[in-house]
């Protein structure tokens, strides 16, 4: 057999083998099997940011815990999101004073509760996410910013909460 052919043999079969393991970024208690994770409490901000904020959670939650099932009530665990603050501010100006890039930052609160065994498993008063989106590259809505900073937001929740098991 040829070098190449060699080569092109060890390759596909280390494609293989890695695409076979899965790695999950968080070891579990085996008295953890259900999660709620309720309505974000958006605290008169726009009941649309907190319904997102949800989805990506429940979402992002079911690609790194796959063996914690999301359920509606009596779960094992519920993890609950406060949006505390809100705000859209230019971020960026030209020397002539237009506006080129916009910030929009979300304050959320955190709490991760196990309900077996009585007991927080992270909590977090004040969880900041900024998405800036830019004017200058034809971004003019506020929603391509929401979308950048929930996107941080649902990172930092999911991987701090599972992380502290």
């Amino acid at each position: 057999m040829s070098i190449v052919i060699r080569l092109l043999f060890f390759a596909s079969l280390a494609v293989i083998l890695i695409s076979c393991y899965s790695f999950t970024a968080t070891t579990l208690p085996a008295h953890i099997k259900t999660v709620q994770i309720t309505d974000v409490d958006y605290r008169s901000f726009d009941p649309v940011i907190a319904n997102r904020i949800k989805d990506g959670l429940t979402e992002l939650f079911r690609i790194n815990a796959p063996a914690v099932r999301i359920v509606n009530d009596n779960a094992d665990s519920q993890l609950s999101v406060t949006l505390l603050s809100y705000n859209n501010r230019p971020e960026t100006q030209t020397s002539n004073a237009a506006v080129e890039t916009y910030r929009v930052t979300m304050g959320v609160s955190v709490s991760f509760y196990d309900n077996i065994r009585k007991k927080a498993i992270y909590e977090a008063k004040s969880v900041q996410a900024i998405g800036s989106y830019d004017v200058q590259k034809n971004e003019s809505e506020e929603i391509q910013g929401q979308e950048r900073a929930i996107e941080k937001l649902q990172e930092i929740i999911v991987a701090n909460a599972l992380a502290k098991w």
